[in-house]
């Protein structure tokens, strides 16, 4: 029987757990309604998140009522008690943060020992983000290093003058390749759109990683070798579509891995990279 999207993202989260949901919007995994002892931060309150969807066709009544709001700070900072959670969900969130580094060592201090942040994370190959290439753990360590809370303006011009579209949809099944692709904005429009913002200097959302499941797999397997974070995978289902699932547990020691191992793995990633 095939598992469901929901069944991924929750296999190892147990309900009668207390758990957060980062940015679920107008589309909650485990909602209040149903049950779930949950707690939600977001980047804008409840009410504005329903005008700010109001022309959309969605469901206002499942936007949830927001307990923690970002507004520009991190995700501890805007929450601020250790072990406060035995569960967090992110779905495509992690794409979007500056300092994924920063990210996963807020999630990992939030969670109690032994704790689930659950992810579903976009395969880049299956999105617009397809002529974007695959985000390296150098590349992630350097913005921890920089402390970045904004998108620096190279990746705001690449999220603009790469961004695509097959057959003017912004995703398409892993099953089958892109037709009719086309670039979303032109070259000088991008430009444009990284000038004024370096110039404003206001936080403008973007993509700013891509990854496929086994180039997730190797930067978090860096990271957590580094010591850089404390969360390691523990289990992961392949791409459904455009996405994929990823759940790390607080606290869990792997067995040790070797540079055959790393080697292995990183001729996987050239392989799907192609």
């Amino acid at each position: 029987m095939q598992t469901s999207r929901s069944e991924k993202i929750l296999q190892l989260i147990d309900k009668s757990g207390f758990g957060l949901e980062i940015g679920p919007s107008y589309n909650p995994i485990a909602a209040k309604r149903d049950g779930w002892n949950v707690e939600i931060v977001d980047h804008l309150d409840a009410e504005s998140l329903r005008a700010k969807y109001a022309a959309w066709n969605v469901d206002p009544s499942a936007i949830e009522d927001v307990d923690y709001l970002v507004d520009g700070r991190g995700l501890f900072a805007a929450i601020g008690e250790e072990n406060r959670f035995d569960f967090i969900l992110a779905s495509h969130i992690i794409e979007h943060m500056p300092d994924i580094c920063q990210f996963l060592i807020d999630c990992e201090r939030l969670l109690k020992p032994a704790g689930v942040l659950s992810l579903v994370v976009p395969d880049k190959r299956f999105c617009f983000d397809v002529f974007k290439p695959l985000t390296t753990t150098g590349q992630i360590l350097q913005a921890h290093l920089e402390r970045r809370t904004r998108h620096t303006p190279g990746t705001v011009f690449d999220a603009h003058a790469l961004h695509a579209t097959s057959a003017g949809s912004l995703v398409w099944p892993g099953d089958r390749r892109p037709s009719e692709l086309a670039f979303a904005h032109s070259l000088r429009e991008a430009k444009r759109i990284m000038d004024e913002y370096a110039e404003r200097g206001e936080y403008l959302d973007v993509h700013a990683w891509q990854f496929v499941p086994t180039s997730f797999e190797m930067v978090m397997q860096d990271l957590l070798e580094l010591e850089v974070i404390g969360l390691a995978i523990v289990s992961s289902f392949d791409t459904a579509g455009h996405e994929f699932f990823v759940s790390l547990r607080k606290g869990e020691t792997p067995a040790r891995r070797s540079a055959a191992d790393r080697m292995a793995l990183a001729r996987l990633v050239a392989d799907d990279s192609v």
